[in-house]
């Protein structure tokens, strides 16, 4: 404009001032038909009276000056707008100023305010990053261009446009790194996007920065129950109430997994009710995950367990229930009742766990076992029945015995018990007969007699242990005593016979002997426990006075009616053993033999010789 200005001046003054047309006008004259010219041709523009560098009046300002005034005062109007709330306005004024004087950074960032009072976050944006552009951005423009994408990420959200939200999130936390609340938007986005796995590493990431953060394990947890993950979601929350106590939003979640948890539950023990121990045992693991806090969930997992002859994790869940108790209560002796519980549920799997490695052979791992029970449960008489049962099997027979003992003090009418002290001591008797120790084998032998008085083959080692020490009469009470607790015993029978020979076995039974052990029998039966002896109006024969099944709290190695059997099976065999070393068998093979070689000739004595046949003495007498 001012190059056309100046071309123009330079026309007019050279038709003015030519050559070709002298004058005698004064050179004033010419200036102001020159000035009128130029008013005629471009109207009252300062711009244009100023065209010429010289300043005809004192209050005419430059070209420079004009454009910054226009520009102030568009932006004073712009202010004005803003204060009064008339956002169009203000950005018609800004825009104007900004037409005037485009370098001007900070008509961007008002006009941009007026963008977010309308809404318009996009053009707001458009205008904060012109604001940015420079090459040096100052901190606070970052932080304006980073809120408006966060306003305009919340709009999209809002409206449901996930993915253009996530961007705009992202921008601002690119902008801003350490604001989390960005961070914590695109979460959100990427949660409501289902890319559960961008998501959750977004937080661990975030996590490595702020560990003391609980809203982020809150947020964590809650994408972990949405994933039906309600282990990870419950370390979570404990986490973040470790943090902060008073979290709501962490105790409102505490809250809804123990009630969910406490549900699941219920419906194991109907499970568990009608016998459908593999479904209560996924229902209760389901439930330990959403509280695993709880020490009753433990236990009734470690129930189960036991039950499923599952041991290694039953004993795990009974500690660990027994470690939340001891947490609970402050103490390490507590005497909470669901501590009792876990104890003694603890106890039970260590023996049951011990019988079962009992079937299996595993005698070492039982004593063990048993031994770790013991220290918890000292008044229990199956625990060191178990124990001992173990080291009767690995050959300690003297710590067997002493386990007897023990179980045998606390319970002496136990027939399981005297039973087992009676099998103990006749093995150790039938040890010391064998090493020909006949007194120590008798003192044995007498010691499980007065235990356990019913069993016939006691007597019947007794009696051969006596007859080594010249006791005859001994022996002989004993052998008949044996016959008359078991009349069908044949090995018993020929006993007697051997011990009373070139006699009858009835005239043995009609003896005054016989009535004199059957007295002493009588008066050893006296003593036996009252549940030991039949309810029978009659008098009892001695065969018939059996105990009664005892009724055990807990599982042991070989029950009572296994015991019986075994002792009968004991006898079958030894009378199986007798009758087949005195049956003859057939002495003649059919199987195929080498041919024997033939026998050599006989030689005959000479003709002359007789053969005369030696007679022998009865005594040692000189020859006659």
């Amino acid at each position: 404009m001012e190059k056309v200005v100046k071309q123009m001046e330079a026309s007019v003054g050279e038709e003015m001032s030519g050559n070709f047309f002298p004058t005698a006008v004064s050179e004033e004259k010419l200036q102001e038909a020159r000035e009128k010219s130029i008013q005629r041709i471009f109207g009252s523009s300062l711009a244009i009276l100023a065209v010429d560098g010289k300043s005809h009046k004192p209050n005419q300002c430059s070209y420079e000056d004009i454009v910054r005034d226009k520009m102030t005062q568009h932006y004073e109007k712009g202010l004005l707008c803003l204060s009064q709330e008339e956002w169009e306005k203000a950005v018609i004024s800004f825009s104007k100023a900004i037409n005037l004087c485009p370098e001007k950074i900070e008509l961007y960032v008002k006009r941009a305010e007026a963008f977010l009072q309308l809404g318009d976050f996009q053009s707001a944006a458009l205008n904060l990053q012109k604001a940015c552009s420079d090459a040096n951005p100052s901190e606070e423009h970052i932080k304006l261009l980073a809120g408006t994408y966060y306003l305009q990420g919340q709009s999209l959200f809002q409206q449901m446009c996930h993915m253009e939200a996530l961007e705009c999130f992202t921008r601002a936390s690119e902008l801003q790194p350490q604001n989390r609340h960005y961070h914590m938007r695109s979460i959100c986005c990427l949660a409501a996007l289902g890319r559960y796995a961008e998501c959750i590493r977004l937080i661990n990431k975030q996590l490595e920065e702020e560990r003391c953060n609980p809203d982020l394990y809150i947020v964590r947890a809650r994408v972990s129950d949405h994933l039906n993950k309600a282990a990870l979601t419950c370390q979570d929350v404990e986490r973040a109430l470790t943090l902060d106590p008073q979290h709501q939003e962490a105790i409102n979640m505490k809250n809804k997994l123990v009630a969910k948890a406490e549900d699941i539950k219920d419906k194991a023990v109907n499970y568990a009710v009608q016998g459908q121990l593999q479904d209560a045992l996924q229902k209760i693991c389901y439930a330990i995950e959403n509280n695993p806090s709880s020490a009753q969930y433990y236990i009734f997992r470690g129930t189960l367990y036991r039950k499923l002859n599952d041991f290694s994790p039953a004993v795990d869940d009974l500690v660990r229930a027994m470690q939340l108790c001891n947490a609970e209560s402050g103490s390490d002796l507590p005497s909470l009742p669901l501590h009792t519980e876990a104890e003694k549920q603890l106890i039970l799997t260590y023996n049951d766990f011990a019988v079962h490695c009992y079937m299996k052979g595993f005698y070492q791992d039982g004593v063990q076992l048993l031994n770790k029970a013991l220290k918890g449960e000292k008044n229990k008489t199956e625990l060191y029945i178990n124990r001992g049962d173990c080291l009767f099997q690995l050959g300690e027979l003297a710590f067997a015995l002493a386990d007897y003992q023990q179980a045998f003090e606390l319970d002496e009418r136990d027939w399981g018990v005297r039973t087992r002290i009676a099998k103990l001591l006749d093995e150790m008797g039938m040890q010391a007969m064998q090493m020909r120790q006949y007194q120590q084998a008798e003192q044995h032998f007498s010691e499980a007699i007065r235990k356990q008085p019913l069993l016939s083959q006691l007597y019947l080692h007794r009696a051969r242990v006596s007859r080594h020490l010249q006791n005859n009469m001994d022996s002989q009470e004993d052998a008949i005593i044996s016959l008359l607790l078991n009349p069908k015993s044949d090995e018993a029978a020929s006993t007697v016979m051997y011990f009373f020979p070139g006699k009858t076995l009835e005239e043995i039974l009609n003896s005054k002997l016989s009535a004199s052990a059957g007295r002493i029998l009588e008066r050893r039966l006296e003593d036996l426990p009252v549940t030991w002896k039949n309810s029978s109006p009659t008098k009892p024969q001695y065969g018939d006075i059996t105990p009664l099944e005892t009724k055990r709290d807990i599982a042991v190695c070989v029950s009572d009616q296994q015991l019986r059997e075994m002792v009968q099976s004991q006898r079958r065999l030894k009378t199986e053993i007798q009758a087949a070393l005195t049956r003859r068998g057939q002495l003649q093979s059919t199987a195929p033999q080498i041919a024997r070689p033939p026998p050599p000739p006989e030689e005959k004595p000479p003709a002359h010789s007789m053969y005369h046949w030696k007679t022998f003495g009865l005594g040692m007498t000189n020859p006659g």
